[in-house]
């Protein structure tokens, strides 16, 4: 009895430290780019930003997070994506957000379009410009790379995601009126050799 117990004790802390201990991955998608900080009225300063994705959002976890947007409200979602897990990264300077929704979609021009997702406000500026800061808690990134890797992306809060059920996207409304968040997009894993 006493070495059952001590077998049976032995196999449970084996899957303990198993489900405990991080699993690491090489990433699927690796983008580096530039924030854009004006540092004084006539002085920019352009930090890098580096996002990784370890791995995209299962298919189910991207239909719930689009009809909980159609049918409860960007408040939804934002609390529906604070129970997935990590799936990625964003790390600027000595700040990383934790992405937990990844997804990719095909753009027309060969290119491609790229749309992260963190529970917590996604600060792309060092500390003594945060006053300077947009007051909307930007949680949601939409990045645009063309064919040969390069691009763009701007950042949004919730309330401006819109679904387009067509297209099979989460992505955000009036995306030319936002501001440019990021600039020198660089596909860091699929770029084209020939360039």
């Amino acid at each position: 009895m006493r070495r059952a117990t001590v077998l049976f004790t032995a196999i449970i802390l084996a899957i303990a430290g198993i489900a405990a201990s991080p699993v690491r991955h090489d990433p699927v998608a690796r983008f580096s780019a530039r924030s854009v900080q004006m540092t004084s009225p006539t002085r920019f300063n352009f930090p890098g930003v580096y996002i990784s994705v370890f791995q995209w959002s299962t298919d189910i976890d991207h239909r719930t997070l689009a009809r909980t947007i159609l049918e409860r409200g960007p408040v939804a979602f934002s609390h529906t994506l604070a129970g997935y897990p990590r799936v990625g990264s964003i790390a600027t300077g000595d700040q990383e957000f934790m992405i937990r929704y990844a997804w990719q979609a095909p753009d027309r021009d060969g290119g491609q379009r790229i749309y992260l997702a963190s529970d917590e406000p996604i600060l792309l500026m060092s500390r003594e410009f945060r006053k300077f800061a947009d007051p909307e808690p930007l949680l949601f990134v939409e990045l645009r790379i063309n064919a040969r890797g390069e691009g763009i992306g701007r950042l949004s809060d919730a309330v401006r995601l819109s679904v387009d059920e067509s297209r099979n996207v989460i992505e955000l409304r009036d995306w030319d009126r936002r501001p440019l968040h990021l600039m020198m997009v660089r596909d860091e894993l699929n770029v084209d050799v020939d360039d």
